[in-house]
């Protein structure tokens, strides 16, 4: 206890003393907050002779932060206190951006000119610098091999594979209305598919799950705890619940053709309170210095010290360079997708789709799994239609974030064509 409280007063005289602060707002985990935390102070220390304390707010998941971000800047319109936005993918940034909320950063040619432009044909940074890719993300199955056994089922390799009736509640979906990670992957089976097809996949992968979970970590304890046979997840997450539980035990797959990889963003927001700093911070996350954190075990010479975050560099040298020491098996860079991402397809219409997946999926979760499993127990074949076409959402997308009585009237009417259905 008195152990305890020591290090607790240690640590707040250490910020306190601080003569530089950085204020971050990040979905990131715990792991990943810390060893940067630690990793940035030194090098902050060894390049400017001075200290630096790092505040990290919790608001909740991206959706959240984004909703956090956009409250405070209609009341503060000239900056909201905080300098750093990092993590939940590209599609947040692409908004921020669009509504002016993000500002530019200058890199220097020496560091610019180790990025890679595009990976696998997704941009990895903005070109006019206002994001940059911190780390890269891959989609995927995370799938308990035992579970799998058991109920007499093969690994699944695609998506439509999580859409089998022999994995009715023996799957696990995030809330995209909450994970930005979750959001991608329902934004990837819609685009991978097409919309009416991918409709489908995505409401059967709904209706086969045993719950809808508020993040995307969650799903990965399941799997491995074996509550359930597999989720779609992010890569990262199954990687490290795969170094921890054995991979006897548990398997990831990228659908083939049917997925892509996407840079994790980090940006400064307009306004940011400590510039400098914050230009520092990102100078840090993409140099080699930082980048090694995502690559090398915990404990490694250059890596972190507690937690092992096992993500995807965004520099294409490292995986040559820390070959055989990486815990990451595979290079993001010779990654040949099967089709063509439309981020500015994504971005435009992410609110609008959060609402669509919402209404029909989420809200009434029970209400759809009661009637899949009447279909499944009939022997009925069911295909599940979109209720509005893609047109008319992308139509919808430019209105909604706007016009919130038409999003509130067009919600009230999914959740009743919603709830008859599943009432048939």
């Amino acid at each position: 206890m008195h152990k305890l409280i020591l290090l607790m007063i240690l640590v707040w005289c250490t910020t306190a003393m601080a003569q530089d602060k950085l204020v971050l707002v990040s979905p990131h985990w715990e792991g990943i907050q810390r060893e940067f935390d630690w990793a940035f102070q030194d090098y902050y220390r060894k390049r400017t002779k001075r200290t630096v304390t790092l505040q990290w707010l919790d608001v909740g998941g991206t959706m959240a932060i984004l909703r956090y971000i956009r409250t405070n800047f209609s009341k503060s319109p000239e900056g909201i206190g905080i300098d750093i936005f990092w993590g939940g993918g590209v599609d947040p940034y692409l908004q921020l951006k669009r509504e002016k909320l993000l500002q530019p950063v200058k890199l220097t040619s020496d560091l610019l000119k180790k990025f890679p432009k595009t990976v696998a044909g997704v941009p990895l940074y903005d070109p006019e610098g206002y994001w940059f890719g911190a780390a890269l993300s891959g989609f995927g199955i995370i799938f308990n091999k035992a579970v799998l056994k058991t109920l007499n089922v093969n690994h699944p390799r695609t998506w439509e594979d999580l859409t089998a009736p022999q994995l009715f509640n023996w799957i696990a979906m995030p809330d995209p209305r909450r994970s930005g990670s979750a959001h991608m992957m329902c934004e990837i089976i819609l685009q991978a598919y097409g919309w009416e097809k991918g409709w489908d996949v995505l409401a059967k992968i709904f209706a086969n799950s045993k719950r809808v979970a508020p993040g995307s970590d969650e799903p990965v304890t399941d799997v491995a705890n074996g509550e359930i046979a597999a989720a779609p997840n992010i890569d990262f997450y199954a990687w490290a619940k795969i170094a921890e539980a054995g991979e006897e035990m548990l398997g990831f797959v990228y659908p083939p053709k049917l997925t892509f990889i996407n840079p994790d963003a980090i940006a400064i927001l307009k306004g940011a309170p400590n510039q400098k700093v914050a230009q520092t911070f990102i100078e840090f996350v993409l140099s080699e210095e930082g980048q090694k954190l995502w690559l090398l075990p915990k404990g490694a010479i250059g890596g972190p010290k507690q937690f092992t975050l096992a993500r995807m560099s965004i520099l294409a040298n490292l995986y040559e360079q820390l070959k055989g020491q990486s815990v990451i098996k595979v290079n993001p860079f010779r990654f040949k997708p099967g089709f063509r991402y439309d981020s500015q397809k994504g971005d435009r219409r992410i609110d609008v789709l959060n609402s669509l997946l919402g209404a029909f999926f989420i809200v009434p979760h029970r209400e759809l799994k009661a009637y899949w499993q009447r279909a499944i127990s009939s022997g009925r074949k069911v295909t599940f239609r979109p209720p509005v076409s893609e047109a008319e959402i992308m139509r919808l997308a430019d209105r909604w974030s706007i016009d919130r009585k038409l999003a509130a009237e067009k919600e009230s009417e999914w959740g009743r064509i919603a709830k008859n259905l599943y009432s048939k």
